[in-house]
């Protein structure tokens, strides 16, 4: 039996290889989303059994870097934990890391890409009118 002639087989359309790749691309990084796992976030039990096990106030902040804790206290909560043992250093990096968290969702929140300078960018004022881009 002969191969069958190459003028006789059906081909696929160009637009039906276009979205073949596109579909297997976008079905290849979809996967790779939720490989990313992240370690849980620190409890304020946590960070205070740590301090009182005598772990170094470097070693809490690491921690805390490595777990992306923020946790949002209160003044009573800051003297509670200043009583029980927990270093300056681990309170003032609780206190940045809260600070720093509101103002980049401030930022994201307040500053999108289409109706300000981008999501991460320091405000700078709306001087033009519509259409936006006339005067850049």
């Amino acid at each position: 039996m002969q191969p069958p002639d190459a003028r006789h087989l059906p081909r696929m359309p160009a637009r039906g290889w276009l979205a073949a790749i596109t579909l297997s691309c976008v079905l290849a990084l979809s996967g790779c989303a939720g490989m990313i796992t992240r370690p849980p976030m620190m409890t304020i039990d946590q960070v205070v059994g740590l301090s009182k096990d005598g772990v170094p106030a470097a070693e809490i902040i690491r921690q805390l870097k490595a777990t992306r804790t923020v946790l949002a206290l209160t003044g009573s909560q800051y003297a509670k934990l200043r009583s029980e043992g927990v270093p300056d250093e681990v309170l003032d990096f609780i206190q940045q890391t809260y600070v720093d968290a509101v103002q980049l969702d401030t930022r994201i929140r307040y500053q999108s890409m289409y109706w300000g300078w981008g999501p991460v960018y320091p405000y700078r004022p709306y001087y033009h009118y519509w259409p936006y881009w006339y005067g850049w």
